[in-house]
């Protein structure tokens, strides 16, 4: 009888062994998936989180800090030789001796293989009518800045990296909005104010 007693007590404790090692080893097993899991718990959206932001744009211009922080740079004077011609008369492309202001009435133009300042890169008309209301800044900045960006050549703005900067004319306020002016530009230039050679306009 004692022995009959002993060897049960002896199976449940082996079984009961069994168990807990079992339930150990899942225990594990869950911790090791939940470690190796990154935080959010899901893995498609934290590969959206990295996912291609879409397409590049240059930065257009706004007074304010400098790119990165740094200080403002030294400027050398520049000297128009060339006289300035309107602006309504100039295409696309056109490379600009001198370049002190978006809102200028003409600029003195030179071949692109010479040194300059800036490039008209772009000029329309907004698709909006004469009597549509001022959509705001904002809206027209991003508007004339997709039309403008897939114009440049983005191997000519690697060259020139964070110095590069688009310039977008338009009418900016209620006033110019309501003359019914729907003629927008976009020039590009360097913040350093370094002459440039060559085309920054995308090959056709």
């Amino acid at each position: 009888m004692g022995t009959r007693e002993r060897e049960g007590l002896s199976r449940r404790g082996w079984m009961l062994l069994v168990g807990v090692t079992a339930a150990v080893a899942v225990l594990l097993v869950v911790i090791g998936v939940v470690t190796v899991l990154p935080h959010g718990g899901n893995p498609r959206e934290a590969a959206a989180a990295t996912s291609d932001p879409g397409s590049p744009h240059a930065p257009h211009w706004e007074p304010g800090p400098t790119p990165l922080g740094l200080p403002p740079r030294p400027t050398a004077t520049h000297v128009a030789t060339e006289p300035a011609q309107p602006l309504t008369s100039l295409k696309p492309g056109a490379c600009l001796q001198t370049y002190d202001s978006k809102w200028a009435d003409g600029y003195p133009v030179v071949d692109c293989s010479a040194p300059h300042l800036a490039q008209l890169l772009a000029t329309g008309a907004l698709p909006q009518s004469a009597g549509a209301a001022f959509p705001g800044t904002d809206a027209l900045d991003a508007e004339v800045t997709d039309l403008c960006s897939p114009l440049l050549d983005w191997h000519w703005v690697a060259i020139w990296g964070e110095d590069v900067f688009t310039d977008l004319r338009y009418p900016d306020t209620a006033a110019r909005w309501a003359t019914g002016d729907r003629t927008y530009y976009c020039f590009v230039f360097t913040y350093s104010r370094h002459e440039l050679t060559g085309s920054a306009l995308a090959a056709p």
